[in-house]
């Protein structure tokens, strides 16, 4: 049963800060040795606080309020909310039963181009405690983390970035979503409207609609993209010039996505990483213990096929897994007939015809899932206040010339 929108009161931080303090203090027993029953006493007013918080909060109307707009066009952050609580559930549920104490890393200060085998366990101090707790409870990652199977990345390959190279990729990337997101609205303006529509043009005959839709999908993958990788360059600047962290501490989030060869590249590791561990635990590992390899990437996708469909829970208008979960299930489905296909052959998939074959499966699959955003009036979202949208003028410039 969805949330009723008009049933929910406006998200407020002083009535959020209940979860965010009791996930933070588990954050901190999670560091600590011999405080299992501590978390498991915790766990239960955890989850009943996420419960609330999440069928009881508004987080568009509390963020329309305090900026004074109409919140119909910002229930976008009420899918992002509500996926921020499913992972907050399950990350809090994995450091209650994790085996061992979760440790943080350092590298030593003179020598950060080495690697795990350099790594220097940090003390068990009191202000250690207490800000590695708070770099556990935003570090989704594992970066310097001993629950991450990679908790350092190498660097000696490259470089790390400069802080202008990052900032002038969080200001192109902001163009580029802008641009992707105003296409949509711009040839199909039907579904830039909170009632929302199909990017299936039913008056136009079968091969257009469907040229259409691919556009309208590859436009929806580049928003998402985009959005994912501007958050991470704005909380990598935040990191680097505010905080003073070390470069290692933020690595690339993804790497040129559509250059993937196979879906199982596409997934491991040129998309974003940010859900891996949750998907590992409660999916990949269950299901691998059940079905070996292909349980185990199908398992992993169903949980993440779950978590996008729990976020579309969240706009109040009820779920689609068959589209939003199958998408996922099927990635999943994808990455078996890859491993079986190496099984029976030997040869990995890759290539051009791999990255032909990539490309197919995610976008051809994709459409429904975007379709299923459009027709909740996810498109219908505001990102940028109005008049300054970089993306729109660009576009706009551009059809005028063209005319």
């Amino acid at each position: 049963m969805s949330p009723d929108p008009a049933s929910r009161q406006p998200f407020t931080n002083a009535a959020f800060f209940p979860l965010y303090s009791s996930h933070y203090v588990l954050a901190v027993l999670a560091i600590l040795p011999h405080t299992f029953i501590l978390k498991l006493a915790l766990l239960p007013i955890i989850l009943w606080q996420a419960w609330k918080c999440t069928v009881g909060l508004d987080f568009a109307v509390g963020m329309a309020n305090s900026m004074g707009v109409e919140s119909s066009r910002l229930r976008h952050f009420n899918f992002l909310y509500v996926v921020g609580m499913f992972t907050m559930v399950l990350r809090s549920l994995a450091w209650t039963f994790a085996k061992e104490p979760l440790r943080r890393y350092d590298l030593p200060a003179d020598d950060d181009d080495q690697h795990a085998a350099a790594s220097v366990e940090r003390p068990l101090s009191i202000p250690n405690v207490l800000l590695d707790a708070l770099d556990l409870v935003c570090n989704l990652r594992g970066i310097g983390w001993s629950w991450s199977p990679k908790p350092f990345t190498k660097t000696r390959a490259r470089s790390p970035p400069t802080i202008p190279t990052i900032l002038a990729k969080l200001l192109l990337k902001l163009v580029v979503f802008d641009v992707a997101h105003y296409l949509v609205q711009h040839f199909r303006p039907s579904v830039d409207v909170p009632a929302g529509d199909t990017i299936f043009d039913p008056t136009l005959s079968a091969l257009p609609r469907f040229a259409w839709g691919v556009f309208f999908t590859m436009c929806g993958g580049m928003v998402i993209y985009t959005t994912v990788d501007a958050l991470y360059h704005i909380a990598t600047l935040i990191g680097r010039i505010l905080l003073r962290q070390p470069a290692w501490r933020w690595p690339p989030l993804s790497d040129r996505p559509w250059t993937a060869t196979s879906i199982t590249e596409f997934w491991s590791f040129r998309w974003h990483q940010f859900f891996r561990h949750v998907f590992v635990v409660f999916g990949s590992q269950p299901g691998g213990a059940l079905l070996g390899k292909p349980g185990a990437l199908v398992g992993a996708f169903a949980v993440s096929g779950v978590m996008h469909d729990v976020g579309m829970w969240g706009l109040g208008r009820g779920t689609e897994f068959r589209t939003v979960g199958g998408f996922f299930l099927l990635m999943g489905f994808g990455a078996s007939l890859e491993y079986g296909f190496w099984k029976v052959t030997g040869r990995r998939v890759c290539g051009f015809w791999g990255w032909a074959w990539t490309m197919v499966w995610t976008v051809g699959w994709g459409s429904l899932m975007i379709d299923a955003w459009a027709r909740r009036g996810m498109i219908a979202s505001d990102f940028f206040p109005y008049g300054l949208r970089p993306g729109k003028s660009l576009v706009d410039a551009i059809i005028s010339l063209s005319r």
